[in-house]
């Protein structure tokens, strides 16, 4: 399991460890269940994780086990407050962290990116500081890739992609990202575990949604593969992504995900999702849920 979570570049991420999460809104482990799931992860290879400052109490509890082991690299979502006083912020969360640098330090909201020049002139600054060793965003939309791609300040991109938010939908894009040296971040591999919800349980506005899931599940049954191990090996088999984001609530779910790396099954399952072309795309944001 160690070779398989190093050679895929796994990334935990923490949101679940912050605050209560997902679809299902399951609630979150408690700080010594965090620190117990971030001692495994370490062991099965992990070594980067991803936080952001509205990830609820994430960071502080990261903090709290950094303090003890030193074992890991944060990437760093933000977002702007009050104008938004970067130097001071990026300051202030490093010394919760108890770390001297982020390995990735991200515009979690785009508006940021766009809205603020002087932000874009300081984060080169504290990159010059090695404060930050790369600059990154996160981004919902193509409209955000292109532009993303386009911005020589940004190194890394945070991109949604999943089984059904997959290359049919920014594959041109990812193409032409790698070939300006960005590095692709996947995210939202399980669609904030829509994939495992039952279809009695999905609010009323997603629901054009069931059609693609019940695909899904059908295609699992139908060829005894486990809807984690579809979602995982359609992400990491991928030659664009160099980072593949995963969160959990427990160590068996980390566990599981990560014995998914060994799947036999990439040509199937990548042959398969290929065949899913959702056409109501608005949806396959979590912001457009509510």
């Amino acid at each position: 399991m160690d070779n398989q979570a190093e050679k895929y570049k796994m990334i935990l991420g923490t949101v679940q460890l912050g605050q209560n999460y997902g679809i299902n809104d399951k609630l979150k482990p408690s700080e010594e269940q965090s620190h117990t799931i971030l001692d495994e992860a370490h062991k099965a290879g992990i070594r980067w994780l991803d936080t952001a400052d509205n990830y609820g109490s994430a960071i502080t509890t990261i903090g709290n086990y950094l303090r003890r082991n030193h074992n890991f690299q944060i990437f760093n979502k933000f977002i702007l407050t009050d104008g938004g006083d970067i130097d001071r912020k990026v300051e202030h969360t490093l010394r919760i962290l108890d770390i001297d640098h982020f390995e990735v330090y991200s515009y979690h909201r785009f508006k940021d990116f766009i809205n603020s020049p002087e932000t874009r002139k300081k984060m080169l600054q504290l990159k010059d500081q090695r404060l930050i060793k790369k600059i990154g965003i996160s981004i919902y939309s193509n409209l955000e890739f292109r532009q993303a791609i386009d911005t020589d300040v940004i190194d890394v991109i945070q991109i949604p992609l999943n089984i059904l938010d997959n290359t049919n939908i920014r594959g041109a894009l990812m193409d032409r990202a790698v070939r300006k040296g960005k590095e692709i971040h996947a995210r939202s591999i399980f669609l904030q575990g829509l994939f495992f919800t039952d279809e009695n349980r999905i609010p009323n506005k997603i629901k054009p949604l069931i059609p693609y899931l019940k695909k899904i599940k059908d295609f699992s049954k139908e060829n005894n593969i486990p809807i984690n191990e579809i979602a995982l090996t359609y992400v990491v088999s991928n030659p664009n992504v160099s980072g593949v984001l995963i969160g959990v609530r427990n160590v068996e779910q980390l566990t599981g995900d990560l014995n998914c790396l060994k799947s036999e099954h990439v040509k199937i399952i990548t042959n398969f999702v290929n065949t899913l072309d959702v056409k109501e795309t608005q949806l396959l944001n979590p912001n457009n849920w509510k």
